[in-house]
């Protein structure tokens, strides 16, 4: 339990930095070196996994999944399912990481993305950080009013041979 516990911190804590980085200083030498490659999200997401697996080895795990099937069944109210597994710290613990973790993951894509396109992504980004996918719209409207398009998020089509 400790560990998971010192899990959810790092995994709270640590990405702020991140986001500080690409929000304060979006086009600086360490911002770019911090989050220009996948590393510090991988780090991320192994301490997540570590998270994962230590609360699946708990008392109890099987009737989270239980639960998680209700969520799932669409006879069955999916909030209300939700609302029985926030109940559980354990997966309240696997949860929150998974969530921020997400989110810097898209907010990584929002700012190499607003590189590419030299556009600002100051706002988009610090909504993506504290609410998640408004964030994101946010950067696609932030792209089509600049004239810039839709974000290929990493695929572009003329690649293609």
């Amino acid at each position: 339990q400790e560990f998971i516990e010192a899990g959810v911190s790092f995994d709270t804590f640590a990405p702020q930095f991140m986001w500080l980085l690409m929000i304060g200083m979006p086009r600086s030498d360490l911002t770019k070196k911090v989050m220009g490659g996948i590393v510090p999200i991988i780090g991320l997401a192994m301490v997540h996994l570590c998270i994962v697996v230590l609360a699946a080895a708990q008392e109890g795990a099987l009737s989270q999944v239980l639960i998680f099937q209700e969520v799932f069944d669409p006879s069955m109210s999916q909030l209300g399912g939700m609302q029985k597994l926030f109940a559980f710290p354990n997966f309240v613990a696997e949860e929150w990481p998974h969530v921020l973790i997400w989110d810097l993951f898209v907010g990584r894509a929002i700012w190499l993305d607003g590189l590419e396109k030299g556009i600002s992504t100051r706002l988009a980004l610090t909504f993506c950080n504290f609410i998640g996918p408004p964030g994101f719209l946010i950067h696609v409207a932030t792209c089509l009013i600049k004239g810039k398009g839709l974000t290929a998020m990493g695929y572009d089509e003329r690649n293609e041979s």
